[in-house]
């Protein structure tokens, strides 16, 4: 890595500091302004006293001010501390996330890297064969994947694939998520409801970039050479239409995530998304915070790999001195 790289990674990454900070700041007043009080979600009020729900109260630290609360969690933060849940048998939050963060890598992972292995193919074939049955039935296709509810297809699949058919699982299972491929099943409908939107953004996308280069002089300067159709597409077009969709993969890796809160659940994918929401059902602080801003800082790193990996890829861009 060059000098100039190194520096722009150093700067990206000292202006992501405040960034995850503000994100703290929104995500804990979010939380703790939404109505409904969280002792109460996990200990029935007719089942205990006053008494006891507010002494349960004063040892979570919920009885302090919004700032003082805020204060000692960011202390705790920067000692790598998120805390203990109220529920989840009182676990460390860290240890519950690292317990589930495998289980989203992984599907995460299968999800996009299948989305862009059709994807890419499907792309360069429309943008080739422009405004034939092929073109049209992928972009058709394309338009109906991207507009499909995710929990919409997931309950569809469900519903024929498991109930009516038998052939897959309607839920996940503990062990599902660590035994890739062992246990295949497991991940097919996951999978095919995370990555067909994917599948969509991305096709359109590459079909774009394409016809964006095709056009270009060196592309007709390589075909004067008496080049190869095959040659001029895959080595020049190519090549030059993947720069964009670098970024555009990076873009949708935090669309992905934010849609797998809601399809974990569906599935009871033992995941982080599946943690999340269970936390906020029970209104658990500790979890939700550390879920969100994990998640979150993951996002913004991951914007930050793809800039510098553009910068590489590309050396038509000029760092900022």
């Amino acid at each position: 890595m060059s000098g100039n790289v190194l520096g722009f990674l150093i700067r990206r990454v000292l202006v992501a500091i405040p960034v995850i900070f503000g994100l703290t700041i929104v995500m804990f007043l979010l939380i703790h302004l939404a109505p409904g009080d969280p002792v109460e979600a996990f200990i029935s009020p007719g089942n205990a006293s006053p008494q006891f729900i507010e002494q349960a109260r004063k040892n979570y630290g919920l009885d302090k001010p919004l700032p003082v609360q805020y204060a000692i969690y960011m202390s705790h933060i920067a000692r790598g501390d998120f805390g203990t849940a109220y529920t989840f048998n009182g676990k460390a939050v860290l240890t519950l996330i690292k317990d589930k963060a495998w289980a989203t890598i992984v599907l995460q992972v299968v999800s996009i890297v299948i989305a862009l292995l059709i994807a890419i193919p499907l792309g360069i074939i429309s943008a080739v064969k422009q405004y034939s049955f092929i073109d049209n039935s992928t972009t058709v296709g394309a338009f109906i994947g991207w507009a499909i509810p995710n929990f919409w297809l997931a309950l569809l699949l469900q519903f024929y694939l498991s109930v009516k058919l038998h052939w897959l699982p309607a839920i996940s299972t503990a062990e599902s998520s660590t035994a890739f491929p062992g246990n295949i099943k497991y991940f097919i409908m996951p999978i095919i409801v995370l990555a067909l939107p994917s599948i969509a953004y991305f096709a359109r996308f590459m079909r774009s970039a394409m016809l964006e280069v095709t056009h270009q002089d060196y592309m007709t300067t390589a075909r004067a050479k008496g080049l190869h159709d095959r040659v001029v597409l895959l080595a020049h077009g190519l090549r030059n239409a993947m720069i964009p969709m670098v970024t555009v993969t990076g873009l949708q890796v935090a669309r992905i995530l934010s849609g797998a809160v809601i399809i974990e659940q569906i599935f009871a994918w033992p995941g982080l998304g599946y943690l999340a929401y269970t936390a906020i059902t029970h209104r658990d602080y500790p979890v939700i915070l550390g879920v969100t801003i994990i998640a979150g800082t993951f996002v913004i790193l991951v914007n930050i790999l793809v800039d510098v990996l553009y910068v590489i890829v590309d050396p038509r861009i000029s760092l900022p001195s």
